[in-house]
């Protein structure tokens, strides 16, 4: 949970963007949308946000690539570049780690989900279901001895205080 990616890609006529765990490849939250905005970058982000703090857990930083809807062209009269994408990081304490200009395989995590998603997506009703299928399949780069899944994956890199947390609160309830 300390690192997320992100991005966004067209499929058939949809913007859709992903947060993915870096760790785990856990895709914490998709959206597809007619337009690849802001305004949906951060109600897809609030969505990965809950679903880590379900767990206990907290996103420390989230690498995108230089894409408007993550990164200000401009530079403001300072010379500092912001965007409410930025700001928003910033109020909600997650660390940006933009991608170098040019360079997909700085966000190759996230990039290889993408070759999934639009050879798979069709198979399902919804991209949450699709999601659901994702997070639940072997995955190759995990542990493949053990036919590990993301959702195994993210419950065995859980750092001990969250698991201890999540365990105090389901005894509390």
């Amino acid at each position: 949970m300390s690192l997320v990616h992100a991005d966004w890609l067209e499929w058939m006529g949809k913007q859709v963007i992903a947060y993915e765990d870096d760790a785990s490849r856990k895709v914490l939250s998709i959206g597809e949308f007619n337009s690849a905005s802001t305004r949906n970058s951060i109600d897809v982000l609030n969505k990965a946000i809950s679903e880590v703090k379900s767990y206990c857990g907290f996103i420390n930083e989230l690498n995108t690539d230089r894409g408007t809807q993550f990164f200000p062209n401009k530079k403001n009269k300072k010379g500092k570049a912001q965007s409410r994408y930025l700001k928003y990081l910033e109020y909600v304490g997650i660390k940006h780690i933009p991608s170098r200009r040019s360079n997909p395989q700085t966000n190759g995590k996230v990039e290889r989900w993408v070759q999934e998603y639009k050879k798979h997506r069709h198979r399902f009703n919804s991209a949450e279901e699709f999601m659901s299928w994702y997070n639940n399949r072997l995955h190759g780069s995990l542990d493949l001895e053990n036919a590990e899944t993301p959702n195994e994956a993210f419950m065995r890199k859980m750092r001990s205080e969250c698991l201890l947390g999540m365990f105090y609160m389901n005894v509390v309830r």
